[in-house]
């Protein structure tokens, strides 16, 4: 596992972790200390260290009783509700669903049975919403 440190660092950098794949490679190695394990295997390792850092650097923020999460590597704003501004551009549908599924913390599988909607549909709604929201950010990060 070792001769492919270079390797694994840019696995990790895949997944979109970039400051702390090196971490997460030596993390890694220590998780699987002593044991007889393949290249698949070690892949899911990091994977799984990474997505729990991911999942442990989020941002809670609070406006009207809503909430929104964005990552904590993205800088944050000073007026949140410029996001909620952009948010109320959208399609009615889309507006509301992606509310209600940052606002009740639902998994989207969850969300599918609780509105009695496909699974793909609330999907490909949610995918859809958080790259607008991406596309906007990088946007006024530039302009």
């Amino acid at each position: 596992m070792y001769k492919k440190h270079s390797h694994w660092i840019k696995q990790v950098k895949k997944f979109g972790e970039l400051a702390y794949a090196e971490d997460i490679v030596q993390e890694a190695y220590v998780k699987v200390y002593g044991k007889q394990i393949n290249e698949a295997y070690f892949y899911f390792v990091l994977r799984s260290l990474t997505m729990n850092l991911h999942r442990n650097k989020v941002i809670k923020l609070e406006l009207n009783d809503q909430i929104l999460n964005i990552p904590e590597n993205i800088e944050v704003v000073n007026d949140v509700s410029l996001y909620f501004d952009y948010i109320d551009t959208w399609d009615w549908y889309d507006k509301k669903m992606f509310l209600t599924y940052i606002n009740n913390k639902m998994s989207m599988r969850q969300l599918s049975k609780e509105l009695d909607i496909t699974f793909s549909s609330v999907y490909n709604t949610i995918t859809n919403c958080k790259n607008k929201l991406k596309q906007w950010q990088k946007e006024q990060s530039e302009g």
